[in-house]
């Protein structure tokens, strides 16, 4: 389905917290939600990340964990490049809590972007949102971007939904 406008609204808003562009679903799978963080730290479908009562070690960065029935859909953004798929899929606290490993999938390309797909084992990666998923990463204009489901259904089969969610994102300013 179409994302909602409320959704496009809250990309816009994220960008112009963060400053640069976010990657926007401009279709989402029916009956997705922000995943409930706690009291003190909020989630949404796409967020400026490091707010309130969250790590401020993620400012600057985007992040957005949204859940459509048992599905998990987890969306980041970093400030900067960055080369290595470990530090996009567990975020600026990856050095708390690697050695991370990922194992690559495929390359592809998908909206003009080179897109590296990699799978995040959850023993190589716990306490990322990431763990046990298959992710699609993309550098544009210097910022590294990761988007993915959780792999319940099988990689080849998440490997096509996250493909299809990449294709309907578009990169929205402020």
């Amino acid at each position: 389905m179409d994302a909602p406008s409320q959704l496009v609204a809250q990309c816009h808003a994220t960008a112009h917290k963060v400053g640069y562009a976010v990657p926007c679903p401009t279709r989402i799978p029916a009956g997705l939600s922000a995943t409930p963080g706690t009291a003190d730290c909020s989630l949404e479908i796409i967020g400026a990340a490091g707010e309130g009562g969250c790590s401020h070690l993620w400012r600057g960065w985007i992040f957005g964990s949204s859940n459509v029935l048992e599905q998990h859909l987890v969306i980041t953004g970093a400030p900067t490049e960055l080369k290595d798929a470990t530090k996009v899929v567990n975020g600026p606290i990856w050095r708390d809590i690697c050695p991370c490993r990922v194992r690559p999938i495929r390359s592809l390309r998908i909206n003009g972007w080179k897109i590296q797909a990699v799978f995040v084992p959850p023993a190589a990666n716990e306490g990322s949102a990431f763990a046990g998923h298959v992710v699609m990463i993309w550098t544009v204009s210097g910022h590294t971007y990761g988007a993915g489901f959780h792999d319940l259904d099988g990689v080849r089969q998440t490997l096509r939904r996250d493909e299809e969610l990449v294709r309907a994102m578009k990169l929205v300013s402020q």
